[in-house]
Protein backbone atom coordinates (compact mmCIF):
# COMPACT_ATOMS: atom_id res chain seq x y z
CA UNK A 1 0.00 0.00 0.00
CA UNK A 2 1.38 3.29 -0.77
CA UNK A 3 0.20 6.86 0.19
CA UNK A 4 0.13 9.63 -1.73
CA UNK A 5 0.24 12.89 0.42
CA UNK A 6 -2.38 15.55 -0.18
CA UNK A 7 0.49 18.14 -0.27
CA UNK A 8 1.22 16.49 -3.77
CA UNK A 9 1.58 19.21 -6.62
CA UNK A 10 -0.89 18.52 -9.48
CA UNK A 11 -1.06 21.86 -10.72
CA UNK A 12 0.50 20.11 -14.31
CA UNK A 13 -2.58 17.96 -14.02
CA UNK A 14 -5.22 20.49 -13.77
CA UNK A 15 -5.87 21.60 -17.40
CA UNK A 16 -7.52 18.94 -19.27
CA UNK A 17 -5.95 18.40 -22.87
CA UNK A 18 -6.77 20.00 -25.75
CA UNK A 19 -9.70 18.45 -28.00
CA UNK A 20 -8.89 16.63 -31.24
CA UNK A 21 -12.25 15.60 -33.35
CA UNK A 22 -11.57 12.93 -35.52
CA UNK A 23 -14.76 12.14 -38.08
CA UNK A 24 -13.67 8.88 -39.74
CA UNK A 25 -15.75 6.52 -42.31
CA UNK A 26 -18.59 4.53 -41.03
CA UNK A 27 -16.57 1.52 -42.96
CA UNK A 28 -13.86 2.08 -40.86
CA UNK A 29 -15.47 0.37 -37.85
CA UNK A 30 -16.12 -2.87 -40.15
CA UNK A 31 -13.67 -5.43 -38.54
CA UNK A 32 -14.42 -3.90 -34.88
CA UNK A 33 -18.31 -4.97 -35.42
CA UNK A 34 -17.02 -8.18 -36.74
CA UNK A 35 -15.61 -8.95 -33.66
CA UNK A 36 -18.37 -7.97 -31.44
CA UNK A 37 -21.55 -9.65 -33.05
CA UNK A 38 -18.76 -13.21 -33.54
CA UNK A 39 -20.80 -16.01 -32.07
CA UNK A 40 -17.72 -17.57 -31.14
CA UNK A 41 -15.85 -14.17 -29.23
CA UNK A 42 -14.22 -15.05 -26.03
CA UNK A 43 -16.10 -13.96 -23.44
CA UNK A 44 -15.61 -10.37 -21.42
CA UNK A 45 -11.77 -10.83 -20.35
CA UNK A 46 -12.56 -6.66 -18.31
CA UNK A 47 -12.04 -7.70 -14.72
CA UNK A 48 -14.66 -7.82 -12.39
CA UNK A 49 -16.13 -9.61 -9.18
CA UNK A 50 -14.26 -12.78 -8.15
CA UNK A 51 -14.64 -12.61 -4.34
CA UNK A 52 -18.30 -13.17 -5.50
CA UNK A 53 -19.49 -16.44 -7.48
CA UNK A 54 -23.33 -15.32 -7.88
CA UNK A 55 -21.58 -11.97 -9.84
CA UNK A 56 -19.19 -14.29 -12.20
CA UNK A 57 -19.55 -13.31 -15.81
CA UNK A 58 -22.31 -10.96 -14.67
CA UNK A 59 -20.92 -7.69 -13.98
CA UNK A 60 -17.50 -6.28 -15.72
CA UNK A 61 -15.44 -3.46 -14.80
CA UNK A 62 -14.46 -1.98 -18.19
CA UNK A 63 -11.50 0.50 -19.30
CA UNK A 64 -12.92 4.36 -19.70
CA UNK A 65 -16.51 3.77 -18.11
CA UNK A 66 -17.64 5.58 -14.72
CA UNK A 67 -19.61 3.62 -12.09
CA UNK A 68 -22.07 5.07 -9.52
CA UNK A 69 -22.40 2.99 -5.85
CA UNK A 70 -25.16 4.29 -4.27
CA UNK A 71 -27.17 3.37 -1.18
CA UNK A 72 -28.56 4.89 1.77
CA UNK A 73 -26.94 6.05 4.47
CA UNK A 74 -25.41 3.50 6.85
CA UNK A 75 -25.90 0.97 4.19
CA UNK A 76 -22.23 -0.15 3.91
CA UNK A 77 -21.62 1.47 0.18
CA UNK A 78 -17.64 2.10 1.25
CA UNK A 79 -17.45 -1.36 3.09
CA UNK A 80 -18.81 -3.24 -0.22
CA UNK A 81 -16.38 -1.27 -3.00
CA UNK A 82 -13.29 -1.96 -0.62
CA UNK A 83 -14.32 -5.56 -1.09
CA UNK A 84 -14.36 -4.31 -4.85
CA UNK A 85 -11.16 -3.06 -4.86
CA UNK A 86 -9.47 -5.92 -3.47
CA UNK A 87 -10.84 -8.38 -6.32
CA UNK A 88 -9.62 -6.04 -9.24
CA UNK A 89 -6.29 -5.48 -7.23
CA UNK A 90 -6.42 -9.63 -7.18
CA UNK A 91 -6.53 -9.55 -10.74
CA UNK A 92 -3.76 -7.69 -11.56
CA UNK A 93 -5.55 -4.05 -11.49
CA UNK A 94 -3.35 -1.29 -10.33
CA UNK A 95 -5.82 0.68 -7.80
CA UNK A 96 -6.45 3.87 -5.92
CA UNK A 97 -8.75 4.75 -2.94
CA UNK A 98 -9.44 8.42 -2.26
CA UNK A 99 -11.51 7.70 0.90
CA UNK A 100 -12.31 11.51 2.04
CA UNK A 101 -14.38 10.44 5.12
CA UNK A 102 -11.73 7.98 6.32
CA UNK A 103 -8.59 8.23 7.32
CA UNK A 104 -6.52 6.01 5.50
CA UNK A 105 -5.11 3.27 7.97
CA UNK A 106 -8.79 3.02 8.88
CA UNK A 107 -9.52 1.78 5.68
CA UNK A 108 -6.52 -0.52 5.68
CA UNK A 109 -7.89 -1.93 8.67
CA UNK A 110 -11.16 -2.69 7.12
CA UNK A 111 -9.51 -3.95 3.71
CA UNK A 112 -7.31 -6.43 5.92
CA UNK A 113 -10.03 -7.91 7.80
CA UNK A 114 -12.16 -8.30 4.33
CA UNK A 115 -8.34 -9.71 3.21
CA UNK A 116 -7.52 -12.40 5.42
CA UNK A 117 -11.27 -13.23 6.41
CA UNK A 118 -11.02 -12.88 9.60
CA UNK A 119 -11.56 -10.50 12.27
CA UNK A 120 -8.00 -10.50 13.66
CA UNK A 121 -5.56 -11.63 11.77
CA UNK A 122 -2.12 -12.30 13.03
CA UNK A 123 0.32 -9.89 12.52
CA UNK A 124 2.42 -11.66 9.93
CA UNK A 125 -0.54 -12.01 7.70
CA UNK A 126 -1.23 -8.57 7.99
CA UNK A 127 2.62 -7.88 7.15
CA UNK A 128 1.68 -10.28 4.28
CA UNK A 129 -1.49 -8.41 3.28
CA UNK A 130 0.41 -5.20 3.31
CA UNK A 131 3.62 -6.10 1.40
CA UNK A 132 1.24 -7.69 -1.42
CA UNK A 133 -0.44 -4.14 -1.97
CA UNK A 134 2.90 -2.52 -2.88
CA UNK A 135 2.42 -1.82 -6.72
CA UNK A 136 -1.50 -2.61 -6.56
CA UNK A 137 -3.10 0.13 -4.13
CA UNK A 138 -2.80 3.94 -3.26
CA UNK A 139 -4.56 5.61 -0.87
CA UNK A 140 -4.74 9.63 -1.11
CA UNK A 141 -3.77 10.25 1.99
CA UNK A 142 -6.45 13.50 2.62
CA UNK A 143 -10.22 13.55 4.82
CA UNK A 144 -12.29 16.10 3.68
CA UNK A 145 -13.87 17.92 0.80
CA UNK A 146 -11.69 18.69 -2.42
CA UNK A 147 -12.71 20.22 -4.99
CA UNK A 148 -13.85 19.06 -8.83
CA UNK A 149 -10.77 20.50 -10.57
CA UNK A 150 -8.31 18.79 -8.11
CA UNK A 151 -10.45 15.69 -8.04
CA UNK A 152 -9.85 15.37 -12.08
CA UNK A 153 -6.32 16.46 -11.69
CA UNK A 154 -6.09 13.21 -9.01
CA UNK A 155 -6.96 11.27 -11.45
CA UNK A 156 -5.51 11.99 -14.46
CA UNK A 157 -1.66 12.02 -12.28
CA UNK A 158 -2.79 8.36 -11.08
CA UNK A 159 -3.47 7.43 -14.29
CA UNK A 160 -0.35 8.77 -15.96
CA UNK A 161 2.21 9.04 -13.48
CA UNK A 162 0.83 6.18 -12.01
CA UNK A 163 -0.01 4.07 -14.95
CA UNK A 164 -2.98 3.55 -12.29
CA UNK A 165 -6.16 1.32 -14.26
CA UNK A 166 -9.23 2.02 -11.37
CA UNK A 167 -10.13 5.01 -8.63
CA UNK A 168 -12.59 4.71 -6.34
CA UNK A 169 -13.76 8.34 -5.39
CA UNK A 170 -15.48 8.17 -1.96
CA UNK A 171 -17.62 10.17 -1.74
CA UNK A 172 -19.74 12.03 -4.80
CA UNK A 173 -21.04 14.75 -1.71
CA UNK A 174 -17.03 15.32 -0.63
CA UNK A 175 -16.65 16.95 -4.09
CA UNK A 176 -19.61 18.47 -5.02
CA UNK A 177 -20.88 19.80 -1.83
CA UNK A 178 -24.36 21.64 -2.42
CA UNK A 179 -27.03 19.46 -3.23
CA UNK A 180 -29.00 22.83 -4.70
CA UNK A 181 -25.93 23.21 -7.64
CA UNK A 182 -27.51 20.97 -10.46
CA UNK A 183 -25.24 22.75 -12.69
CA UNK A 184 -21.69 21.85 -10.87
CA UNK A 185 -23.04 18.21 -10.16
CA UNK A 186 -23.52 17.69 -14.24
CA UNK A 187 -20.42 19.79 -15.29
CA UNK A 188 -18.44 17.00 -13.01
CA UNK A 189 -20.25 14.27 -13.65
CA UNK A 190 -19.83 15.32 -17.54
CA UNK A 191 -16.04 15.65 -17.15
CA UNK A 192 -15.45 12.72 -14.81
CA UNK A 193 -16.46 10.79 -18.37
CA UNK A 194 -14.52 12.31 -20.72
CA UNK A 195 -11.85 11.87 -18.16
CA UNK A 196 -12.39 8.18 -17.74
CA UNK A 197 -12.60 7.78 -21.69
CA UNK A 198 -9.43 10.01 -22.46
CA UNK A 199 -6.99 7.67 -19.85
CA UNK A 200 -8.81 4.58 -19.97
CA UNK A 201 -9.49 4.80 -16.12
CA UNK A 202 -12.60 3.11 -14.86
CA UNK A 203 -13.51 5.41 -12.09
CA UNK A 204 -16.11 3.72 -9.11
CA UNK A 205 -17.98 6.87 -7.27
CA UNK A 206 -20.22 6.07 -4.31
CA UNK A 207 -23.00 8.30 -4.28
CA UNK A 208 -25.75 9.10 -1.06
CA UNK A 209 -29.63 8.03 -1.61
CA UNK A 210 -32.04 10.62 -1.04
CA UNK A 211 -33.57 10.00 2.78
CA UNK A 212 -36.43 7.31 2.19
CA UNK A 213 -39.98 8.06 2.75
CA UNK A 214 -43.05 6.91 3.45
CA UNK A 215 -44.08 3.87 5.48
CA UNK A 216 -41.73 1.16 4.34
CA UNK A 217 -38.50 3.56 4.69
CA UNK A 218 -35.59 1.36 4.37
CA UNK A 219 -37.44 -1.83 4.06
CA UNK A 220 -36.58 -2.27 -0.13
CA UNK A 221 -33.65 -1.54 -2.32
CA UNK A 222 -33.58 2.07 -3.55
CA UNK A 223 -33.63 2.33 -7.12
CA UNK A 224 -30.86 4.91 -9.96
CA UNK A 225 -33.40 7.45 -9.65
CA UNK A 226 -33.39 7.70 -5.85
CA UNK A 227 -29.48 8.74 -6.01
CA UNK A 228 -29.74 12.20 -4.28
CA UNK A 229 -28.77 15.57 -6.77
CA UNK A 230 -28.45 15.75 -10.60
CA UNK A 231 -30.15 12.86 -12.44
CA UNK A 232 -26.76 13.59 -14.94
CA UNK A 233 -25.00 11.32 -11.77
CA UNK A 234 -26.40 8.02 -13.16
CA UNK A 235 -27.66 8.90 -16.87
CA UNK A 236 -24.13 9.85 -17.80
CA UNK A 237 -22.70 6.74 -16.02
CA UNK A 238 -21.80 3.65 -17.86
CA UNK A 239 -22.69 1.35 -14.81
CA UNK A 240 -24.96 1.76 -11.69
CA UNK A 241 -25.24 -0.52 -8.82
CA UNK A 242 -27.48 -0.10 -5.68
CA UNK A 243 -26.22 -1.46 -2.05
CA UNK A 244 -28.92 -2.36 0.04
CA UNK A 245 -28.63 -3.85 3.69
CA UNK A 246 -31.34 -6.17 5.51
CA UNK A 247 -31.73 -3.65 8.13
CA UNK A 248 -35.10 -5.41 9.46
CA UNK A 249 -33.33 -8.93 9.27
CA UNK A 250 -30.82 -7.16 11.62
CA UNK A 251 -33.60 -6.01 13.93
CA UNK A 252 -35.25 -9.40 14.03
CA UNK A 253 -32.27 -11.19 15.15
CA UNK A 254 -31.59 -8.94 18.15
CA UNK A 255 -34.90 -9.76 19.54
CA UNK A 256 -34.85 -13.14 18.87
CA UNK A 257 -30.99 -14.16 17.85
CA UNK A 258 -32.15 -17.82 17.05
CA UNK A 259 -34.90 -17.04 14.19
CA UNK A 260 -34.09 -19.43 11.96
CA UNK A 261 -35.80 -17.48 9.23
CA UNK A 262 -34.40 -13.96 9.75
CA UNK A 263 -31.27 -16.09 9.68
CA UNK A 264 -32.13 -17.76 6.12
CA UNK A 265 -33.01 -14.18 4.67
CA UNK A 266 -30.13 -12.21 2.75
CA UNK A 267 -28.46 -9.59 4.26
CA UNK A 268 -27.78 -7.62 1.57
CA UNK A 269 -29.22 -6.97 -2.47
CA UNK A 270 -26.13 -5.71 -4.61
CA UNK A 271 -28.56 -4.47 -7.67
CA UNK A 272 -27.23 -3.69 -10.84
CA UNK A 273 -29.46 -0.95 -12.27
CA UNK A 274 -27.20 -0.64 -15.21
CA UNK A 275 -24.74 -1.83 -17.45
CA UNK A 276 -24.55 -0.32 -20.57
CA UNK A 277 -22.08 -2.25 -22.16
CA UNK A 278 -22.55 -5.33 -20.71
CA UNK A 279 -25.78 -7.59 -21.09
CA UNK A 280 -26.74 -8.37 -17.48
CA UNK A 281 -29.05 -6.43 -15.52
CA UNK A 282 -30.48 -7.92 -11.81
CA UNK A 283 -30.19 -8.63 -8.14
CA UNK A 284 -27.42 -10.70 -6.15
CA UNK A 285 -28.65 -11.39 -2.88
CA UNK A 286 -25.58 -11.40 -0.53
CA UNK A 287 -24.82 -12.68 3.16
CA UNK A 288 -22.37 -10.11 5.28
CA UNK A 289 -19.76 -11.54 7.40
CA UNK A 290 -19.12 -9.68 10.58
CA UNK A 291 -15.68 -11.01 11.24
CA UNK A 292 -14.06 -10.49 8.28
CA UNK A 293 -16.64 -7.65 6.94
CA UNK A 294 -16.72 -9.84 3.16
CA UNK A 295 -19.52 -9.85 1.82
CA UNK A 296 -20.59 -13.55 0.78
CA UNK A 297 -22.63 -15.67 -1.55
CA UNK A 298 -23.85 -17.82 1.82
CA UNK A 299 -24.12 -17.67 5.62
CA UNK A 300 -22.67 -21.23 5.76
CA UNK A 301 -19.81 -21.45 3.89
CA UNK A 302 -16.49 -20.07 5.47
CA UNK A 303 -15.10 -17.65 5.14
CA UNK A 304 -11.41 -18.10 2.98
CA UNK A 305 -8.54 -15.32 3.07
CA UNK A 306 -7.93 -14.22 -0.90
CA UNK A 307 -6.03 -16.97 -2.86
CA UNK A 308 -3.02 -14.44 -2.76
CA UNK A 309 -3.02 -15.01 0.70
CA UNK A 310 -2.95 -18.86 0.76
CA UNK A 311 -0.51 -19.44 -2.10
Amino acid sequence: MELIPDTIDLTSYMSEPGFQASVRSAADFAELVKADLDPHKPADTAPGLLSVRKAKGLIHFRPGEISIWHGFNGHRKSMFTSQVAIDLAAQGQRVLIVSLEMLPWRTMSRMTRQACGMAQPAPGMIDRFHDWTNGRLWLFDHVGRIAPDRALALCRYFADDLKGAHVFLDSWMMVCASEENLDEQKQFSTDLCRLAQETALHVHVIAHDKKPGGNSGEDKPPGRYDIRGSGAISDQAANVFGIWMNKAKFAKLETHPGDMEALAEPCAVVRCDKQRNGSWEGSLKLWHDPGSLRFCDDRTSPVMPFKFLRD
